[in-house]
């Protein structure tokens, strides 16, 4: 019991120390360089998918054979 009453307040004060080392406010432009970022990604993202569906249509339009050759 005494062990756990020990790990119980090891945890508590560790996990109040550690709080305001990962609670860091960088502000206002570190966040919209952030949001920036990952809108310059998502834009590349999706223009990688387009360009490979352009690819697997041409691709496909390619193999196909005429349904009517005689």
């Amino acid at each position: 019991m005494t062990i756990m009453r020990f790990a119980t307040v090891f945890v508590f004060i560790g996990a109040t120390f550690a709080a305001p080392a990962f609670a860091h406010d960088d502000g206002p432009r570190s966040a919209q360089d952030r949001l920036d970022t990952l809108v310059a990604q998502h834009a590349q993202a999706n223009r990688h998918i387009a360009q490979t569906g352009q690819l697997e249509t041409a691709q496909a339009s390619k193999t196909q054979a005429p349904d009517d050759a005689s």
